[in-house]
């Protein structure tokens, strides 16, 4: 079952349930059993239920990863919040978990822009930062047929405006950080790594590496960023058998770059099947547009949702989107948020704005269904 990772820490805040009841107390007395009546909707993970897990690599790594994933059937989240709590039908229970998921480069896709994707944002024959990230989310999902995942690239060649200059045939790099928020690669160049004071296009460790990239960055890269700003760095670490190519996640957080650890807090919904006597990860669901006036629940955008999506501004740019672009987009964010629980075949009335005002509609009712 495919995972929505909410990364926690310097990627987004701990999401919590808001707006559902709190989890049901339930019979006190639980017999032959250790596992206790929740009290919270959210709960992170502790050093002693990693060694609850029926896998060795969790308990001795305080970790789920790709090799014993969160979603695991057996040695998963689900297996030790079962040992721990039990809830009644329709409970839902955020987990916080860590998660070892360094950030590299995975599937990638090279595309040479056209005239016709430059003509879909007027008549200059350049694209900016914002309109580049809709054009390789675009050319990702027409190839793949899905959206893109975390450590997907688009290697996307075309003439580039930075605000001042119009660079031609830039061959700028794009990886999918989450479901997906495009951030654009930068590549360390040999002057840069001059100015951290190497000798050679490389470091001699990842350590070393890291803790150089911090202070350049804070002293020389983007000091004066704004809260928030995230940038992806490539950088090189020496080895005999030649240099090792790696990737990092930065953010500006509270004045300062700051590097995101290979492990970090994430964060997944999880339901009590009282059929099973179990939790297990909330499903992701597919949204369709079907119009009507009747809904089930209400859900207004928020300014986030629309930065996951790629967007400048908390609106849809209708000069760079269609209606099936925004439809889509709203299903990636209704599957992320945790405001509102969602059931299967539930119709969710979306409130959202767009831009230029009255170029299309600001509200849709959005049915789910499972795949």
């Amino acid at each position: 079952m495919k995972n929505i990772y909410k990364i926690a820490g310097v990627l987004i805040g701990i999401l919590g349930l808001n707006s559902c009841d709190p989890l049901k107390d339930i019979n006190k007395e639980l017999e032959n059993s250790s596992a206790v009546s929740p009290t919270e909707i959210a709960y992170t993970l502790t050093s002693d239920d990693y060694g609850l897990s029926c896998s060795e690599d969790v308990q001795n790594f305080e970790s789920f990863s790709a090799n014993v994933p969160p979603d695991n059937d057996t040695c998963g989240v689900a297996q030790i919040l079962d040992q721990k709590f039990v809830g009644v039908d329709g409970d839902i229970l955020n987990a916080t978990y860590n998660l070892y998921d360094p950030l590299f480069k995975g599937t990638s896709l090279q595309y040479q822009a056209t005239q016709a994707d430059y003509d879909r944002f007027g008549t200059f024959s350049s694209l900016s930062l914002s309109q580049s990230i809709i054009i390789v989310d675009s050319v990702w999902t027409a190839t793949y047929g899905e959206t893109a995942s975390r450590t997907d690239v688009v290697a996307l060649t075309a003439n580039y405006y930075d605000g001042s200059t119009t660079h031609s045939d830039t061959l700028i790099q794009y990886i999918a950080t989450g479901s997906p928020a495009w951030e654009q690669v930068y590549v360390l160049t040999a002057d840069d790594y001059t100015a951290m004071d190497q000798s050679h296009s490389n470091f001699g460790s990842k350590d070393d590496g890291l803790a150089r990239m911090t202070t350049w960055m804070n002293l020389f890269f983007n000091p004066y960023a704004n809260e928030g700003d995230v940038q992806v760095l490539q950088y090189e670490v020496y080895n005999r058998d030649g240099n090792e190519e790696y990737v990092v996640y930065f953010s500006f957080t509270n004045s300062a770059w700051s590097y995101t650890a290979d492990t970090y807090p994430a964060t997944d919904a999880f339901k009590w099947k009282v059929d099973l006597q179990a939790w297990e990860i909330a499903p992701v669901y597919t949204f369709t547009n079907i119009g009507g006036d009747t809904h089930d629940k209400e859900y207004t955008l928020t300014e986030a949702d629309y930065k996951t999506q790629g967007e400048s501004y908390p609106n849809f740019d209708t000069r760079y989107n269609s209606q099936e672009d925004i439809d889509r987009k709203i299903g990636n964010i209704l599957n992320a948020q945790s405001e509102i629980v969602i059931e299967d075949g539930d119709i969710i009335k979306v409130n959202y704005a767009v831009y230029p005002t009255g170029t299309a509609p600001t509200t849709g009712n959005y049915q789910a269904s499972l795949p």
